[in-house]
């Protein structure tokens, strides 16, 4: 695979390299600051181009570690940084417990960071979102970023409520979210827009129904967007956003960036000791992971090499942005991409039950 040639996001002039870089992981305060250093310099060794942040991740950590990493390492043109709206930190130097909330299923919803006493808020209206596009560029120390994603408006994190009030801020005639995403890309400042589509443990029940299908289509009408990031929606082991977001996604000339696609670490570790999508791996994920990682071997390939070629090849996919938290990762990663995959395998998977007969597949 090509792994230097870079493949527009949908209709936007955004270009990115199909192997991206997910800067979740290095926002980890359990990961050191030279290692998350040298992790993006690997990455960059490997031929990526393409590196995802936000402030969510750390808490303002990985935004802050990332623009360090990239800091002089090459031209700015040379390379592409998303990262997101949605969440503003805001400093908390005392701890004000009636800040903090929840989500649905119990998680803290807008945590404090311990360390440098910032709190999250969500807000998606036109000040809060200009304001948060400038933060970012301060946290990264880079005068611009190349796109900026709208973070999680799903029901793992809101009440339906909550999901109601923050589509008013985004709103044209309400909070008007959407109108200063719309000024930032016609003003340059930004190549395209993005809305994050989240499938996991903590919201799960909505995508057992149309809800958060629904969702996503309600953003689009909202929001003039140029892509999605969809994680954990489709990957090897579930492909649910074919029915209705990626088709959507074709419809309206929309690209798609793939966060997660080893489901949280789930396939890298071949069903080991990895969570799944954040969380314990149900009984029926195990057994579909033992048997995918039967076929793999029959075939003599990883099941990691083939759960990161599996969604590049569906034409809407722009690029996939695994996650790493230390430097020996993104090298396995380009190497995972580089495996040659004999072309019976995927059909081995199909005819076994183990993959939608309807996903694109390499070769295919």
């Amino acid at each position: 695979m090509d792994l230097t040639s870079p493949r527009r996001v949908g209709k936007s002039n955004l270009y990115v390299t199909p192997l991206g870089f997910g800067g979740g992981t290095i926002g980890s305060p359990n990961v050191p600051n030279g290692t998350s250093l040298d992790t993006v310099v690997a990455a960059w060794g490997t031929g990526t181009r393409f590196f995802d942040t936000a402030p969510w991740y750390g808490l303002g950590r990985s935004e802050r570690r990332l623009g360090l990493a990239l800091s002089g390492i090459d031209h700015r043109d040379s390379y592409c940084i998303n990262t997101k709206v949605g969440k503003s930190l805001v400093p908390e130097p005392q701890r004000d417990e009636h800040r903090r909330s929840l989500s649905p299923g119990g998680e803290v919803r807008t945590p404090r960071d311990p360390v440098t006493g910032f709190r999250v808020e969500f807000d998606y209206t036109y000040q809060r979102i200009r304001s948060q596009h400038h933060e970012s560029l301060q946290r990264l120390g880079h005068s611009r970023v190349d796109s900026l994603t709208i973070h999680d408006i799903d029901y793992g994190y809101h009440q339906p409520g909550q999901i109601e009030k923050h589509l008013e801020e985004l709103d044209p005639n309400g909070g008007r979210g959407a109108t200063a995403l719309h000024e930032l890309r016609s003003q340059g400042a930004i190549k395209a827009i993005g809305c994050g589509c989240n499938l996991e443990s903590r919201n799960v029940d909505s995508w057992l129904t149309s809800a958060h299908e629904d969702l996503c289509e309600r953003i689009t009408d909202l929001v003039d967007l140029d892509f999605f990031v969809i994680a954990g929606g489709y990957t090897l082991l579930e492909t649910r956003a074919l029915r209705r977001v990626l088709t959507l996604c074709e419809q309206r000339g929309l690209g798609v960036i793939i966060a997660a696609p080893f489901a949280s670490g789930w396939l890298v570790d071949e069903g080991g000791q990895g969570s799944y999508m954040y969380d314990q791996a149900p009984f029926d994920i195990v057994e579909k992971t033992r048997h995918m990682a039967n076929v793999c071997n029959a075939h003599n390939v990883s099941l990691a090499a083939v759960a990161l070629q599996f969604p590049l090849a569906h034409p809407a996919v722009a690029a996939v942005i695994p996650g790493a938290k230390n430097p020996n990762e993104p090298k396995q990663n380009r190497d995972y991409l580089m495996t040659p995959i004999p072309p019976n395998l995927w059909q081995t998977l199909k005819d076994e039950g183990l993959l939608d007969p309807d996903a694109p597949t390499p070769h295919s």
